[in-house]
């Protein structure tokens, strides 16, 4: 009978237990999921990261006789290039372009001159023969008008017909000695024109040919300066390296940055840029430097937006100034931009959490003791964190962060059930 009453007993026990346990549950949490209100300060950023560059930078271009279009080459391959952020002196090596379509188009170019020599050379020849033969006729045709001349001279013994015969031939030799010498004339320009031409033609292929001499000379790339060599990217956001491919029309291969002032070149999105204005403060964090913040401001904000391939949207490229440097801060270094754009100070802040819509509107749950009220509210300003509200709440008020059950709108109930 104790035995029975003993099993009895614990069963009992265990089942009170169950019920505990499946009630804790089974209950809402309530004040596990609530928030005194406190004042504070709330400051709403537009969050953004670029690279850290110097304001001011001396371009390393592809040299001009390199981008010379007459030549036909129009891309070059870097065939060898010095590791980027290395320390460089006036006059250091950075790169070497490969050379390869230079020297081909150089001695097809030679192979070309020579043809053209060989036409100038015919040219010549064949004007000095001609003009030789032109002058030679010009000779014999002024002795044989001097003959005929002597002849009319003596003509004036002879009877008349003879002598009009006489005056006929002299005036006939006349004209043919015009004749020549106008033919030598024009045989002399036509002569002086075609050589002309085929010297220019060996002018023009001597001078291309020293084009593509002087350009082999320049394909190895040397810094103007001292400074630090930052690669500029390709149209792909890659920077500059070995193999790249660089278009004579975007001739910038390097830079080297001044860091004495310090930039930071950051991308917005178009639905944040109307945001941001210039000379809005920025606080910047360096990957490279976590144990420090650095200080800044917008300088200027791109006017039109342009696709990027880490966006799904336009656009806008801003140029943030840093109020300092640093003697650790170097280009290219990735760098975190929140820029300042609204800041509210000793205001009532409101978690994100606590705020939910509810036919449309914006709602949050105040709790006095057991009570719970809805309320209405608008929103003055917020960040990733928290809101800050007309004046609804105040000081040391409890807010829920989860939206009551009863408070559910009906279809919110039916979809929850679901």
């Amino acid at each position: 009978m104790l035995s029975k009453k003993k099993y009895i007993l614990l069963g009992t026990i265990a089942a009170v237990i169950g019920i505990a346990v499946y009630l804790t549950i089974q209950v809402k949490p309530g004040n596990e999921k609530t928030h005194k209100i406190r004042k504070g300060n709330l400051e709403v950023v537009v969050n953004c990261k670029g690279e850290v560059k110097g304001e001011k930078y001396t371009d390393i271009n592809l040299p001009e006789v390199i981008c010379d279009e007459q030549m036909h080459i129009y891309q070059f391959k870097i065939a060898d290039a010095i590791p980027e952020g290395k320390v460089v002196k006036k006059g250091d090596y950075i790169a070497k372009l490969d050379d390869s379509q230079i020297v081909t188009n150089m001695r097809n170019m030679m192979q070309e001159k020579e043809k053209v020599d060989s036409d100038l050379r015919d040219a010549v020849l064949d004007s000095a023969v001609t003009l030789s033969q032109r002058r030679e006729a010009i000779t014999n045709a002024r002795l044989d008008l001097e003959y005929l001349k002597i002849d009319l001279e003596q003509s004036k013994y002879e009877s008349e017909a003879y002598q009009r015969k006489t005056q006929m031939n002299y005036q006939k030799a006349e004209i043919e000695v015009d004749k020549i010498n106008r033919n030598y004339l024009l045989d002399r320009n036509r002569m002086k024109i075609r050589v002309t031409r085929h010297k220019d033609r060996v002018a023009e292929y001597q001078g291309r040919i020293t084009k593509y001499q002087a350009a082999l000379a320049a394909t190895t790339i040397t810094t103007p300066e001292d400074g630090i060599v930052m690669f500029t990217k390709d149209r792909n956001g890659k920077a500059y390296g070995k193999d790249s491919q660089i278009d004579i029309w975007r001739p910038s291969i390097a830079t080297l940055p001044d860091m004495s002032v310090a930039i930071t070149e950051t991308f917005v999105r178009e639905i944040d840029v109307s945001k941001i204005e210039p000379g809005d403060s920025v606080r910047i964090t360096i990957d490279a430097l976590p144990d420090k913040v650095f200080w800044g401001k917008v300088i200027k904000i791109a006017n039109i937006g342009e696709d990027h391939k880490d966006f799904d949207m336009k656009v806008f490229r801003v140029i943030i100034r840093f109020e300092r440097s640093d003697k650790d801060m170097k280009p290219g270094m990735n760098a975190n931009s929140d820029i300042v754009v609204a800041s509210y100070h000793d205001q009532l802040l409101v978690p994100r959490k606590a705020i939910f819509s509810k036919n449309g509107k914006q709602i949050l749950y105040l709790k006095n003791g057991s009570t719970i009220t809805e309320h209405e509210i608008g929103l003055v300003a917020e960040n990733d964190q928290f809101v800050v509200v007309d004046k609804i709440i105040q000081e040391g008020n409890v807010v829920l962060l989860y939206q009551p059950e009863e408070f559910k709108i009906e279809t919110e109930k039916v979809e929850s059930s679901l």
